[in-house]
């Protein structure tokens, strides 16, 4: 097993080569934004303190200052850290960004600044396989939210890892073993050749997730699918008319934590709240 530094610099190097696909992302899943978005803006007003822990290019961050958030942000990659300032910097801020700085998501450090209203950590658990390391960056992130703050936490779904494979390597199902290990546990195998593909991946099941939050000392509000339907078919709503893609995504928004939803988005959101 590598170690955490070793795990840390494989994530690093992952995000930092692919810095264009991260930044383009939320086009190609606009359902992602628009259920995050809506559950920040159910429970937050204009001026609460965000920390989105794990930024990315800081597309959520522009989002937020623009809709009137106080927002830190903080990336592990290099990459993103770099294009994330170049994005926010000419903004008219009103003062409302507290910082962009390189941090984990498992480091107190990352979390400097609060108590936090709310804390993103949109990307994080992805790459956490071993239980007691997500439930540390969870409570973690409880630590430093101020009494009653909320935290929303992005999953990538095990089903998702099975599309991906059924997409661009469907021989790899001939991995017995490997293929079971990844139904059972969510861990150690993505269908990619070794080396490409997702570092040190966890895929969930979504019936893990309200233990995995209460063992962390969290209240789970909301459990949402942010494809729904679309969850391995995000081009066949781009091909849509535009009427349509709106009612569809109208629909996911509106229904996002139906369970029949849930079970087959690709990605998957938690809001708790600290008790």
């Amino acid at each position: 097993m590598l170690s955490r530094l070793e795990q840390e610099a494989a994530i690093r190097q992952y995000y930092d080569s692919t810095v264009e696909e991260e930044d383009s992302r939320l086009e190609t899943y606009p359902f992602e934004f628009e259920v995050t978005i809506r559950f920040i803006t159910k429970y937050l007003d204009h001026g609460a303190r965000l920390l989105d822990a794990a930024c990315g290019t800081g597309r959520y961050a522009d989002a937020l200052l623009a809709a009137g958030f106080c927002v830190g942000a903080s990336d592990l990659a290099d990459a993103n850290v770099r294009v994330a300032r170049q994005r926010l910097s000419g903004k008219v801020l009103a003062g409302h960004l507290q910082f962009i700085r390189q941090g984990n998501a498992l480091d107190a450090s990352t979390y400097a600044g609060g108590p936090w209203d709310g804390i993103l950590l949109l990307g994080p658990c992805y790459h956490l396989p071993e239980r007691q390391d997500r439930i540390a960056v969870l409570q973690q992130a409880c630590a430093h939210l101020a009494p009653g703050g909320l935290l929303y936490v992005s999953f990538v779904s095990r089903i998702a890892a099975f599309w991906w494979g059924l997409e661009h390597r469907p021989e790899g199902i001939w991995e017995t073993e490997a293929v079971q290990t990844l139904l059972a546990r969510g861990t150690e195998f993505n269908f990619a050749l070794p080396g490409d593909g997702l570092p040190n991946c966890y895929f969930c099941d979504p019936g893990e997730l309200q233990a995995l939050f209460a063992d962390a000392g969290l209240a789970v509000q909301h459990v949402c699918a942010t494809e729904g339907p679309f969850g391995g078919r995000a081009g066949r709503f781009h091909a849509l008319e535009r009427p349509v893609r709106e009612a569809w995504l109208q629909f996911i928004l509106h229904n996002c934590e139906e369970p029949t939803l849930v079970w087959a988005s690709e990605h998957i959101l938690v809001v708790a709240r600290k008790e």
